[in-house]
């Protein structure tokens, strides 16, 4: 295999940046560079080879780029691979100034929504080699909005490593030490709590329901406080505080789902929705909202089910349809299962990129 520079100096830690860790940290270290920031939570997850660099700014930035150009002379580098869009003009810049034949691979995880065909952009995509995204819908937005022949945007969906064996007799004794009913139905929300994540359109379907018949667990980073204030406030007004909890950002989500009865991605549009994937592959049902890359995830009634996005009383219709057929979650989870095992192969998904970094 080529050797890759991974560059994902981003400080913060999402889908984006673990996905950049279980990469770089799956490949041989004698195949793989990284360059992250210094301190930044990637950092901390990493134990491959590379240089830890400040912010970049104005200041700084050339100083870092002929750095890195020297790195990448010195140990032989062949490939660039970039995740975050902040870091393309740095890439590019490093790619400009290394003395030798480097190739550049940009892998876009977020939805794209205007065209890039300004100058800035125009300069920037006539070095990019190689664009790889993680829908068919992204695809079409990159083939329509990049200044990049089509021929040069491939898709790649992410690859999802199943946990070791999970032991379920585990969940009574984690649910009461989070003060949650082990026997109650269990709804779980995967994702960082902020308005456009949708997590009020749950409590609000929620509060239609029994109170006694139903809890919420959601696991994730609080990134807009306010928000969270306004939840705090609905789950108070509809005496919904001992049936709904909130946890902070954990390692692994995936070795807590199976101990919910459904996972919800409640989000207004999700690029992606690795957690509807994640859930899958651990044998969870699961409901999604019916707008970005989810459809390519649920096929509605088939592996899971769809509500319109934005629409808690259609998500509360598709939760009591979930909650009161318990052969359909079974139905829905079995084929669920099937489906992502095969679509999120982990160890396939690498070799894809392997085979992409081989063609450059």
């Amino acid at each position: 295999m080529k050797k890759i520079l991974a560059i994902c100096t981003s400080p913060d830690i999402g889908g984006l940046e673990l996905y950049f860790t279980r990469m770089v940290n799956y490949y041989d270290n004698n195949s793989i560079y990284t360059i992250s920031r210094r301190d930044s939570e990637i950092q901390k997850r990493i134990y491959c080879p590379g240089l830890s660099i400040s912010k970049i700014n104005i200041f700084n930035i050339l100083f870092y780029v002929f750095k890195i150009s020297k790195y990448i002379n010195q140990n032989n580098i062949e490939v660039i691979h970039v995740s975050w869009s902040k870091d393309i003009l740095f890439s590019v810049l490093i790619k400009i100034f290394c003395r030798r034949d480097i190739s550049l691979i940009y892998y876009r995880q977020m939805k794209i929504t205007r065209y890039k065909n300004d100058f800035y952009h125009s300069i920037i995509f006539r070095y990019i080699d190689l664009v790889l995204v993680i829908t068919e819908k992204l695809k079409n937005e990159a083939e329509r909005f990049y200044p990049i022949s089509n021929d040069k945007i491939k898709l790649l969906t992410y690859g999802i490593s199943c946990p070791s064996k999970i032991d379920i007799s585990h969940k009574s004794k984690y649910f009461k030490e989070i003060n949650l009913k082990p026997d109650l139905f269990t709804i779980g929300l995967f994702s960082r709590v902020e308005e456009q994540k949708g997590q009020h359109l749950v409590i609000e379907a929620i509060k239609k329901i029994q109170p006694d018949e139903i809890q919420l667990l959601s696991i994730g980073h609080v990134m807009n406080q306010d928000y969270k204030s306004r939840l705090d406030k609905l789950i108070a007004e509809n005496d919904l505080k001992g049936y709904i909890k909130f946890i902070d950002f954990i390692e692994n989500p995936m070795s807590i789902m199976p101990y919910v009865d459904l996972v919800i991605l409640p989000t207004f549009e999700e690029t992606f929705g690795l957690v509807l994937a994640e859930a899958m592959i651990m044998n969870v049902p699961v409901i999604g909202s019916n707008a970005g890359g989810v459809p390519e995830i649920i096929e509605d009634g088939k592996n899971g089910l769809l509500f319109e996005p934005k629409n808690s009383d259609d998500l509360c219709k598709k939760i009591l349809q979930m909650k009161k057929d318990k052969i359909l979650r079974t139905n829905l989870s079995k084929k669920a299962k099937a489906f992502a095992d095969y679509k999120y192969n982990y160890d396939l998904h690498f070799e894809k990129i392997k085979k992409y970094v081989e063609t450059l």
